[in-house]
Protein backbone atom coordinates (compact mmCIF):
# COMPACT_ATOMS: atom_id res chain seq x y z
CA UNK A 1 0.00 0.00 0.00
CA UNK A 2 1.18 3.31 -0.67
CA UNK A 3 2.38 5.73 2.19
CA UNK A 4 1.04 8.88 0.88
CA UNK A 5 -2.42 10.20 2.62
CA UNK A 6 -5.45 9.92 0.69
CA UNK A 7 -7.43 12.52 -0.58
CA UNK A 8 -10.20 12.28 2.36
CA UNK A 9 -7.15 12.91 4.65
CA UNK A 10 -5.67 15.65 3.10
CA UNK A 11 -8.91 17.64 2.76
CA UNK A 12 -9.70 17.54 6.77
CA UNK A 13 -6.29 18.30 7.08
CA UNK A 14 -6.38 21.76 5.04
CA UNK A 15 -9.86 22.08 6.04
CA UNK A 16 -8.39 22.04 10.09
CA UNK A 17 -6.13 24.49 8.89
CA UNK A 18 -7.70 26.98 7.36
CA UNK A 19 -10.52 27.05 10.13
CA UNK A 20 -7.49 28.13 12.16
CA UNK A 21 -8.71 26.08 15.65
CA UNK A 22 -8.71 28.60 18.43
CA UNK A 23 -6.31 28.21 21.32
CA UNK A 24 -4.14 26.16 19.33
CA UNK A 25 -0.13 26.31 20.06
CA UNK A 26 1.20 24.83 16.84
CA UNK A 27 0.32 23.65 14.26
CA UNK A 28 2.50 20.52 12.06
CA UNK A 29 3.69 21.03 9.08
CA UNK A 30 2.12 19.29 5.71
CA UNK A 31 5.44 17.78 5.06
CA UNK A 32 6.35 16.63 8.50
CA UNK A 33 2.70 15.18 8.17
CA UNK A 34 3.41 13.19 4.95
CA UNK A 35 7.15 12.58 6.68
CA UNK A 36 5.51 10.92 9.60
CA UNK A 37 3.96 7.92 7.28
CA UNK A 38 7.21 6.91 7.33
CA UNK A 39 6.72 3.24 9.03
CA UNK A 40 10.35 2.99 10.26
CA UNK A 41 10.37 2.84 14.11
CA UNK A 42 11.67 5.99 15.86
CA UNK A 43 13.68 6.15 19.18
CA UNK A 44 11.40 4.58 21.83
CA UNK A 45 8.04 5.28 20.24
CA UNK A 46 6.72 2.25 18.67
CA UNK A 47 4.41 3.12 15.81
CA UNK A 48 1.08 0.98 14.60
CA UNK A 49 0.56 0.07 11.25
CA UNK A 50 -1.85 -0.70 9.06
CA UNK A 51 -2.08 -4.53 8.59
CA UNK A 52 -1.93 -3.92 4.70
CA UNK A 53 2.12 -2.61 4.80
CA UNK A 54 2.61 -4.66 8.20
CA UNK A 55 1.96 -7.70 6.00
CA UNK A 56 4.85 -6.78 3.60
CA UNK A 57 7.56 -7.51 5.77
CA UNK A 58 7.79 -11.25 6.86
CA UNK A 59 9.67 -10.83 9.83
CA UNK A 60 6.85 -8.64 11.00
CA UNK A 61 3.99 -11.41 10.57
CA UNK A 62 6.33 -13.93 11.95
CA UNK A 63 6.65 -12.15 15.29
CA UNK A 64 2.58 -11.76 15.47
CA UNK A 65 2.08 -14.81 14.88
CA UNK A 66 4.89 -16.33 17.48
CA UNK A 67 3.84 -13.89 19.90
CA UNK A 68 0.29 -15.27 19.91
CA UNK A 69 1.50 -18.80 20.06
CA UNK A 70 3.37 -18.16 22.77
CA UNK A 71 0.42 -16.23 24.52
CA UNK A 72 -1.77 -19.45 23.54
CA UNK A 73 0.65 -21.49 24.87
CA UNK A 74 0.73 -20.12 28.77
CA UNK A 75 -1.93 -21.39 31.60
CA UNK A 76 -5.48 -19.42 31.53
CA UNK A 77 -4.61 -18.50 34.87
CA UNK A 78 -1.30 -16.51 34.00
CA UNK A 79 -2.33 -12.54 33.24
CA UNK A 80 0.13 -12.79 30.40
CA UNK A 81 -1.78 -15.52 28.28
CA UNK A 82 -3.71 -15.52 25.51
CA UNK A 83 -7.21 -16.66 27.91
CA UNK A 84 -6.25 -14.56 30.18
CA UNK A 85 -6.25 -11.39 28.48
CA UNK A 86 -9.04 -12.27 26.17
CA UNK A 87 -11.04 -13.07 29.39
CA UNK A 88 -10.81 -9.50 30.48
CA UNK A 89 -13.25 -8.50 27.50
CA UNK A 90 -15.96 -10.97 28.33
CA UNK A 91 -16.16 -14.71 30.28
CA UNK A 92 -17.58 -16.79 28.38
CA UNK A 93 -20.79 -18.69 30.16
CA UNK A 94 -19.01 -22.17 30.77
CA UNK A 95 -16.44 -20.72 32.90
CA UNK A 96 -16.64 -20.84 36.57
CA UNK A 97 -13.56 -18.93 37.53
CA UNK A 98 -13.66 -15.48 38.19
CA UNK A 99 -10.15 -13.87 38.30
CA UNK A 100 -8.59 -10.61 38.61
CA UNK A 101 -10.18 -8.01 35.93
CA UNK A 102 -11.65 -10.61 34.09
CA UNK A 103 -15.34 -9.11 32.60
CA UNK A 104 -14.03 -5.49 33.35
CA UNK A 105 -14.37 -4.19 29.73
CA UNK A 106 -16.35 -0.99 28.98
CA UNK A 107 -19.53 -0.36 26.61
CA UNK A 108 -21.91 2.03 25.97
CA UNK A 109 -20.47 4.86 27.90
CA UNK A 110 -17.91 7.42 27.81
CA UNK A 111 -15.59 5.04 29.37
CA UNK A 112 -15.43 2.97 26.23
CA UNK A 113 -12.68 4.51 24.78
CA UNK A 114 -10.23 4.57 27.49
CA UNK A 115 -10.72 1.41 28.79
CA UNK A 116 -10.18 -0.23 25.42
CA UNK A 117 -7.06 2.01 25.15
CA UNK A 118 -5.82 1.11 28.25
CA UNK A 119 -6.34 -2.74 27.29
CA UNK A 120 -4.66 -2.72 23.94
CA UNK A 121 -1.94 -0.90 25.38
CA UNK A 122 -0.53 -3.98 27.98
CA UNK A 123 -2.09 -6.58 25.63
CA UNK A 124 0.59 -4.97 23.08
CA UNK A 125 3.72 -4.70 25.62
CA UNK A 126 2.62 -8.48 26.48
CA UNK A 127 2.50 -9.80 22.65
CA UNK A 128 5.96 -7.64 22.20
CA UNK A 129 7.88 -9.49 24.77
CA UNK A 130 6.24 -13.39 23.98
CA UNK A 131 7.16 -12.55 20.40
CA UNK A 132 11.19 -11.97 21.20
CA UNK A 133 11.14 -8.86 18.87
CA UNK A 134 11.23 -5.95 20.86
CA UNK A 135 10.02 -3.89 17.80
CA UNK A 136 6.63 -5.63 17.43
CA UNK A 137 3.50 -3.02 17.45
CA UNK A 138 0.24 -3.81 16.61
CA UNK A 139 -0.66 -3.58 13.40
CA UNK A 140 -4.88 -1.78 12.43
CA UNK A 141 -7.27 -3.08 10.40
CA UNK A 142 -8.33 0.50 7.74
CA UNK A 143 -11.29 -0.65 6.32
CA UNK A 144 -12.84 2.73 6.35
CA UNK A 145 -10.45 4.97 4.29
CA UNK A 146 -9.82 2.07 1.65
CA UNK A 147 -12.58 0.20 0.31
CA UNK A 148 -10.28 -2.72 -1.51
CA UNK A 149 -8.97 -3.02 2.37
CA UNK A 150 -12.40 -4.48 3.66
CA UNK A 151 -12.41 -7.87 3.34
CA UNK A 152 -10.40 -9.85 6.03
CA UNK A 153 -6.61 -9.55 5.65
CA UNK A 154 -5.02 -12.03 3.97
CA UNK A 155 -2.83 -13.67 6.79
CA UNK A 156 -5.72 -14.18 8.78
CA UNK A 157 -7.64 -16.50 6.27
CA UNK A 158 -6.44 -19.68 6.28
CA UNK A 159 -5.83 -22.17 8.64
CA UNK A 160 -2.31 -23.99 7.93
CA UNK A 161 0.85 -21.87 6.45
CA UNK A 162 2.90 -22.55 3.42
CA UNK A 163 4.89 -24.80 5.43
CA UNK A 164 1.91 -26.86 6.96
CA UNK A 165 2.48 -25.35 10.28
CA UNK A 166 -0.78 -23.73 12.36
CA UNK A 167 -1.79 -20.26 11.81
CA UNK A 168 -2.22 -18.39 15.19
CA UNK A 169 -4.16 -15.73 12.90
CA UNK A 170 -6.85 -17.87 11.84
CA UNK A 171 -9.65 -18.84 13.82
CA UNK A 172 -12.42 -21.03 12.29
CA UNK A 173 -15.24 -19.07 14.68
CA UNK A 174 -15.97 -16.43 11.97
CA UNK A 175 -18.22 -15.97 9.18
CA UNK A 176 -17.47 -17.96 6.53
CA UNK A 177 -17.22 -15.55 3.59
CA UNK A 178 -15.63 -13.40 6.10
CA UNK A 179 -12.60 -16.67 6.45
CA UNK A 180 -13.34 -16.95 2.55
CA UNK A 181 -12.28 -13.46 1.81
CA UNK A 182 -15.69 -13.70 -0.11
CA UNK A 183 -17.70 -11.49 2.03
CA UNK A 184 -16.19 -7.25 2.61
CA UNK A 185 -17.64 -4.91 4.71
CA UNK A 186 -20.01 -2.35 2.87
CA UNK A 187 -19.39 0.92 3.66
CA UNK A 188 -22.79 1.30 5.49
CA UNK A 189 -20.95 -0.78 8.20
CA UNK A 190 -17.60 1.18 8.16
CA UNK A 191 -18.22 4.57 8.10
CA UNK A 192 -16.95 6.98 10.46
CA UNK A 193 -19.11 10.47 8.87
CA UNK A 194 -21.19 10.81 11.07
CA UNK A 195 -19.28 10.20 14.16
CA UNK A 196 -16.99 12.78 13.05
CA UNK A 197 -18.96 15.32 12.47
CA UNK A 198 -20.11 15.51 15.96
CA UNK A 199 -17.98 17.82 17.83
CA UNK A 200 -19.31 16.43 21.64
CA UNK A 201 -17.05 13.93 23.23
CA UNK A 202 -20.35 12.69 25.45
CA UNK A 203 -24.06 13.38 25.90
CA UNK A 204 -26.12 12.61 29.67
CA UNK A 205 -29.29 12.10 28.25
CA UNK A 206 -31.20 9.39 26.48
CA UNK A 207 -31.74 9.92 23.24
CA UNK A 208 -29.00 12.06 22.38
CA UNK A 209 -25.80 11.62 20.53
CA UNK A 210 -22.10 12.25 20.80
CA UNK A 211 -18.80 10.81 19.47
CA UNK A 212 -17.96 9.17 22.39
CA UNK A 213 -20.87 8.35 24.36
CA UNK A 214 -22.94 9.01 27.07
CA UNK A 215 -21.64 10.09 30.35
CA UNK A 216 -21.46 7.42 33.66
CA UNK A 217 -20.14 7.73 36.97
CA UNK A 218 -18.71 4.17 36.99
CA UNK A 219 -17.62 1.46 34.74
CA UNK A 220 -20.51 0.12 32.74
CA UNK A 221 -19.65 -3.57 30.83
CA UNK A 222 -23.02 -3.15 28.62
CA UNK A 223 -24.97 -0.26 28.20
CA UNK A 224 -27.25 1.40 25.53
CA UNK A 225 -25.39 4.64 25.75
CA UNK A 226 -22.65 4.26 23.19
CA UNK A 227 -21.05 6.76 20.92
CA UNK A 228 -21.55 6.95 17.41
CA UNK A 229 -17.99 6.01 16.75
CA UNK A 230 -18.47 2.61 18.89
CA UNK A 231 -22.32 1.77 16.99
CA UNK A 232 -20.33 2.42 13.38
CA UNK A 233 -17.64 1.10 12.64
CA UNK A 234 -17.46 -0.64 15.70
CA UNK A 235 -20.16 -2.58 16.72
CA UNK A 236 -20.91 -3.46 13.17
CA UNK A 237 -17.82 -4.65 12.50
CA UNK A 238 -18.00 -6.82 15.16
CA UNK A 239 -21.66 -8.80 13.81
CA UNK A 240 -20.00 -8.84 10.24
CA UNK A 241 -16.90 -10.75 11.04
CA UNK A 242 -18.78 -13.04 13.87
CA UNK A 243 -21.18 -13.82 11.73
CA UNK A 244 -24.43 -15.95 13.56
CA UNK A 245 -21.86 -17.99 15.73
CA UNK A 246 -18.42 -16.59 15.35
CA UNK A 247 -16.30 -15.25 18.50
CA UNK A 248 -16.33 -11.52 17.43
CA UNK A 249 -20.45 -11.30 17.50
CA UNK A 250 -19.91 -12.01 21.43
CA UNK A 251 -19.00 -9.92 24.13
CA UNK A 252 -17.82 -12.85 26.17
CA UNK A 253 -15.74 -14.94 23.48
CA UNK A 254 -14.19 -11.56 20.80
CA UNK A 255 -11.13 -11.06 22.32
CA UNK A 256 -10.16 -14.37 21.43
CA UNK A 257 -10.20 -13.74 18.07
CA UNK A 258 -6.99 -12.12 17.17
CA UNK A 259 -8.56 -9.76 14.42
CA UNK A 260 -10.05 -8.38 17.29
CA UNK A 261 -7.14 -6.42 18.64
CA UNK A 262 -6.06 -4.99 14.98
CA UNK A 263 -10.16 -3.67 14.78
CA UNK A 264 -9.46 -1.96 18.53
CA UNK A 265 -6.42 -0.47 17.20
CA UNK A 266 -8.35 1.11 14.16
CA UNK A 267 -10.94 2.37 16.64
CA UNK A 268 -8.29 3.68 18.85
CA UNK A 269 -7.02 5.37 15.86
CA UNK A 270 -10.49 7.05 14.81
CA UNK A 271 -10.13 8.70 17.95
CA UNK A 272 -7.13 10.17 17.30
CA UNK A 273 -7.97 11.04 13.72
CA UNK A 274 -11.35 12.86 15.25
CA UNK A 275 -9.29 14.87 18.02
CA UNK A 276 -7.30 16.01 15.15
CA UNK A 277 -10.12 17.85 13.72
CA UNK A 278 -10.12 20.31 16.17
CA UNK A 279 -13.35 22.79 16.31
CA UNK A 280 -14.34 22.03 20.12
CA UNK A 281 -13.29 17.83 20.04
CA UNK A 282 -11.69 17.32 22.70
CA UNK A 283 -11.11 14.85 25.28
CA UNK A 284 -13.32 15.41 28.35
CA UNK A 285 -10.60 16.57 30.54
CA UNK A 286 -12.80 18.63 32.84
CA UNK A 287 -14.57 15.09 33.82
CA UNK A 288 -13.50 13.67 37.18
CA UNK A 289 -14.92 10.49 36.79
CA UNK A 290 -13.18 10.21 33.36
CA UNK A 291 -10.27 11.24 33.99
CA UNK A 292 -9.87 10.07 37.32
CA UNK A 293 -11.80 6.27 37.58
CA UNK A 294 -9.05 3.45 38.13
CA UNK A 295 -9.14 0.47 35.91
CA UNK A 296 -6.92 -2.88 36.78
CA UNK A 297 -4.80 -4.79 34.07
CA UNK A 298 -1.70 -6.70 33.98
CA UNK A 299 1.86 -6.14 32.59
CA UNK A 300 3.82 -8.04 30.52
CA UNK A 301 5.79 -9.08 34.12
CA UNK A 302 2.41 -10.57 35.47
CA UNK A 303 1.91 -7.51 37.29
CA UNK A 304 -1.24 -5.73 38.30
CA UNK A 305 -1.49 -1.85 37.88
CA UNK A 306 -4.42 0.36 37.25
CA UNK A 307 -4.43 3.13 34.73
CA UNK A 308 -6.92 5.96 34.82
CA UNK A 309 -8.11 8.30 31.76
CA UNK A 310 -5.63 10.85 32.79
CA UNK A 311 -3.00 8.28 31.92
CA UNK A 312 -3.46 7.82 28.31
CA UNK A 313 -4.55 11.36 27.05
CA UNK A 314 -0.87 11.59 24.87
CA UNK A 315 -0.30 8.15 23.12
CA UNK A 316 3.32 9.43 22.47
CA UNK A 317 4.75 11.33 25.54
CA UNK A 318 2.32 9.07 27.76
CA UNK A 319 2.00 5.21 26.13
CA UNK A 320 5.44 5.76 23.71
CA UNK A 321 3.22 4.82 20.61
CA UNK A 322 1.65 6.63 17.86
CA UNK A 323 0.00 5.10 14.01
CA UNK A 324 1.95 5.52 10.53
CA UNK A 325 -0.57 8.16 9.40
CA UNK A 326 -0.47 10.66 12.34
CA UNK A 327 1.03 14.20 12.32
CA UNK A 328 3.90 13.89 14.91
CA UNK A 329 2.07 17.01 16.27
CA UNK A 330 -1.34 15.95 16.18
CA UNK A 331 -1.09 15.64 20.73
CA UNK A 332 0.03 18.96 20.68
CA UNK A 333 -2.94 20.22 18.53
CA UNK A 334 -5.41 17.90 21.06
CA UNK A 335 -3.66 19.30 24.35
CA UNK A 336 -3.70 23.10 23.10
CA UNK A 337 -7.16 23.77 22.79
CA UNK A 338 -8.46 26.41 24.54
CA UNK A 339 -11.20 26.00 27.69
CA UNK A 340 -13.87 28.01 25.60
CA UNK A 341 -13.78 25.18 22.60
CA UNK A 342 -13.82 22.42 25.78
CA UNK A 343 -17.09 24.03 26.67
CA UNK A 344 -18.92 21.99 23.80
CA UNK A 345 -18.68 18.76 25.65
CA UNK A 346 -22.62 18.06 25.63
CA UNK A 347 -25.44 18.64 24.18
CA UNK A 348 -29.23 19.19 25.40
CA UNK A 349 -30.84 19.03 22.10
CA UNK A 350 -33.94 16.68 22.58
CA UNK A 351 -34.82 13.82 19.49
CA UNK A 352 -37.88 14.62 17.64
CA UNK A 353 -39.93 11.93 16.18
CA UNK A 354 -39.84 12.22 12.57
CA UNK A 355 -41.73 8.31 11.97
CA UNK A 356 -42.92 5.44 13.79
CA UNK A 357 -44.51 2.58 13.33
CA UNK A 358 -48.17 2.17 14.09
CA UNK A 359 -49.35 1.74 17.73
CA UNK A 360 -51.77 -1.47 18.21
CA UNK A 361 -53.98 -1.68 20.93
CA UNK A 362 -53.53 -5.28 20.67
CA UNK A 363 -49.24 -5.29 19.28
CA UNK A 364 -47.34 -8.04 20.05
CA UNK A 365 -44.22 -7.87 20.45
CA UNK A 366 -42.38 -7.95 16.56
CA UNK A 367 -40.60 -10.78 16.19
CA UNK A 368 -37.24 -11.51 13.34
CA UNK A 369 -36.56 -15.10 12.40
CA UNK A 370 -34.97 -16.55 9.55
CA UNK A 371 -37.22 -14.79 6.92
CA UNK A 372 -37.30 -10.92 6.12
CA UNK A 373 -39.74 -8.56 8.14
CA UNK A 374 -40.73 -5.43 6.64
CA UNK A 375 -41.85 -2.57 8.84
CA UNK A 376 -44.20 0.34 7.83
CA UNK A 377 -43.65 3.51 9.22
CA UNK A 378 -46.03 6.30 9.48
CA UNK A 379 -45.58 10.23 9.95
CA UNK A 380 -47.21 12.38 12.40
CA UNK A 381 -49.47 14.46 10.70
CA UNK A 382 -48.65 17.02 13.48
CA UNK A 383 -45.46 17.63 11.59
CA UNK A 384 -47.45 19.20 8.74
CA UNK A 385 -44.86 18.51 5.94
CA UNK A 386 -43.03 15.40 4.65
CA UNK A 387 -39.40 15.06 6.96
CA UNK A 388 -37.78 13.94 3.99
CA UNK A 389 -38.82 15.86 1.41
CA UNK A 390 -36.64 17.22 -0.94
CA UNK A 391 -36.99 20.73 0.21
CA UNK A 392 -35.88 19.74 3.95
CA UNK A 393 -32.16 19.70 4.35
CA UNK A 394 -30.35 16.94 6.36
CA UNK A 395 -27.70 17.74 8.02
CA UNK A 396 -24.82 15.30 9.57
CA UNK A 397 -25.59 13.13 12.45
CA UNK A 398 -28.62 14.35 12.52
CA UNK A 399 -31.28 11.07 11.76
CA UNK A 400 -31.38 7.83 14.30
CA UNK A 401 -33.43 4.78 13.34
CA UNK A 402 -34.29 3.35 16.84
CA UNK A 403 -35.35 -0.25 17.63
CA UNK A 404 -37.06 -0.35 21.07
CA UNK A 405 -37.19 -2.48 23.74
CA UNK A 406 -34.91 -5.35 21.99
CA UNK A 407 -35.12 -8.82 23.81
CA UNK A 408 -32.37 -11.49 22.29
CA UNK A 409 -30.59 -14.64 22.76
CA UNK A 410 -26.88 -13.59 22.53
CA UNK A 411 -25.81 -17.45 22.07
CA UNK A 412 -28.51 -17.70 19.11
CA UNK A 413 -28.75 -14.05 17.31
CA UNK A 414 -28.34 -13.07 13.98
CA UNK A 415 -26.81 -9.72 12.92
CA UNK A 416 -29.86 -8.83 10.46
CA UNK A 417 -28.99 -6.90 7.76
CA UNK A 418 -31.46 -2.96 7.94
CA UNK A 419 -32.84 -1.73 5.07
CA UNK A 420 -34.55 1.86 4.58
CA UNK A 421 -37.52 1.56 1.50
CA UNK A 422 -36.06 -1.42 -0.24
CA UNK A 423 -38.33 -1.55 -2.93
CA UNK A 424 -40.57 -5.07 -3.19
CA UNK A 425 -39.04 -7.52 -5.30
CA UNK A 426 -36.04 -5.97 -5.11
CA UNK A 427 -33.00 -8.10 -3.96
CA UNK A 428 -31.45 -6.99 -0.47
CA UNK A 429 -28.06 -5.68 -1.81
CA UNK A 430 -25.18 -4.60 0.78
CA UNK A 431 -23.67 -1.83 -1.39
CA UNK A 432 -27.36 -0.33 -2.12
CA UNK A 433 -28.75 2.40 -1.18
CA UNK A 434 -31.19 1.42 0.69
CA UNK A 435 -28.94 -0.52 3.20
CA UNK A 436 -28.00 0.91 6.72
CA UNK A 437 -26.18 -1.16 8.20
CA UNK A 438 -26.22 -4.31 10.79
CA UNK A 439 -29.13 -4.59 13.73
CA UNK A 440 -26.18 -4.76 15.97
CA UNK A 441 -26.39 -6.23 19.52
CA UNK A 442 -22.87 -6.30 20.66
CA UNK A 443 -22.56 -5.50 24.04
CA UNK A 444 -26.38 -4.62 23.62
CA UNK A 445 -28.48 -4.89 26.99
CA UNK A 446 -31.92 -6.71 27.19
CA UNK A 447 -35.02 -4.63 26.84
CA UNK A 448 -32.81 -1.15 25.55
CA UNK A 449 -33.40 0.33 22.47
CA UNK A 450 -30.92 0.14 19.57
CA UNK A 451 -29.71 2.85 17.72
CA UNK A 452 -28.62 3.34 14.22
CA UNK A 453 -27.43 6.99 12.41
CA UNK A 454 -28.81 6.32 9.13
CA UNK A 455 -28.43 10.12 8.00
CA UNK A 456 -25.99 9.39 5.36
CA UNK A 457 -28.14 6.83 3.74
CA UNK A 458 -31.34 9.03 4.07
CA UNK A 459 -29.48 11.92 2.54
CA UNK A 460 -28.39 9.98 -0.59
CA UNK A 461 -31.99 8.32 -0.97
CA UNK A 462 -33.58 11.65 -0.38
CA UNK A 463 -30.87 13.26 -2.88
CA UNK A 464 -32.06 10.23 -5.38
CA UNK A 465 -36.12 10.68 -4.89
CA UNK A 466 -36.23 6.92 -3.40
CA UNK A 467 -38.29 8.69 -0.08
CA UNK A 468 -41.83 9.82 -1.41
CA UNK A 469 -45.11 9.50 0.56
CA UNK A 470 -46.55 9.07 3.43
CA UNK A 471 -44.14 6.79 4.38
CA UNK A 472 -41.15 5.12 5.15
CA UNK A 473 -40.37 1.37 5.35
CA UNK A 474 -37.81 -0.34 7.88
CA UNK A 475 -36.61 -4.13 6.70
CA UNK A 476 -34.56 -5.98 8.60
CA UNK A 477 -33.13 -9.32 6.26
CA UNK A 478 -31.00 -12.41 7.55
CA UNK A 479 -27.51 -12.59 6.31
CA UNK A 480 -27.25 -14.85 3.79
CA UNK A 481 -24.72 -17.99 3.89
CA UNK A 482 -23.80 -17.76 7.22
CA UNK A 483 -26.31 -19.81 8.63
CA UNK A 484 -24.60 -23.75 8.60
CA UNK A 485 -27.25 -26.57 8.75
CA UNK A 486 -25.78 -27.03 12.58
CA UNK A 487 -26.74 -23.55 13.74
CA UNK A 488 -30.18 -23.84 12.13
CA UNK A 489 -30.25 -26.71 14.26
CA UNK A 490 -29.01 -25.33 17.31
CA UNK A 491 -31.55 -22.38 16.62
CA UNK A 492 -34.73 -24.99 16.67
CA UNK A 493 -34.10 -25.84 20.21
CA UNK A 494 -33.86 -22.37 21.44
CA UNK A 495 -37.21 -20.47 22.40
CA UNK A 496 -39.05 -19.31 19.23
CA UNK A 497 -38.36 -15.81 18.15
CA UNK A 498 -34.43 -15.11 17.70
CA UNK A 499 -35.19 -10.84 17.87
CA UNK A 500 -38.31 -9.59 19.15
CA UNK A 501 -39.08 -5.80 19.97
CA UNK A 502 -42.06 -3.42 20.96
CA UNK A 503 -41.60 -0.64 17.61
CA UNK A 504 -39.50 1.02 15.48
CA UNK A 505 -38.78 5.02 15.17
CA UNK A 506 -36.83 7.60 13.19
CA UNK A 507 -35.81 10.46 15.71
CA UNK A 508 -33.71 13.65 14.87
CA UNK A 509 -31.34 15.74 16.94
CA UNK A 510 -32.12 18.50 14.81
Amino acid sequence: MSSSLSRREVLRLLSFLSAGAAGVASVPLIGELFASKATAQTSSVYVRESIATFMQSPTKIAALRRGIQVMQSRSSSNPTSWIYQANMHGIPSNESRRLTAWGTCNHGSFFFFPWHRMYLYYFERILRQASGDSTLALPYWNYSDFPDQRTLPEAFRNRLLPDGSTNSLYVEQRAPGINQGTTALASAEVSYEGAFQRTNFFHTSSGQQSFGGRRATSAMHRGSGGGLLEGRPHNQVHVVVGGSSGWMRQVEMAARDPIFWLHHANIDRLWERWLLLGNGRANPTNDSDWMSDRFTFFDENARQVTMRGRDILNTVQQLNYRYDDAPLGNQVLVNGMSDANRSTQQTTTTPQLLATTPINNQQMLVELREAPVTLNLRFPQSQGVRPFSSSRTITAGSVTLNVEKVEYNPRNSIPYEVYINLPQGVPPDRNSPYYVGRLALFAHPQKATFSLDITEAVSELQRLNLITGDSISVTFVPPGGEMNAMQRTERTREAPGVVRFERVTITTTN
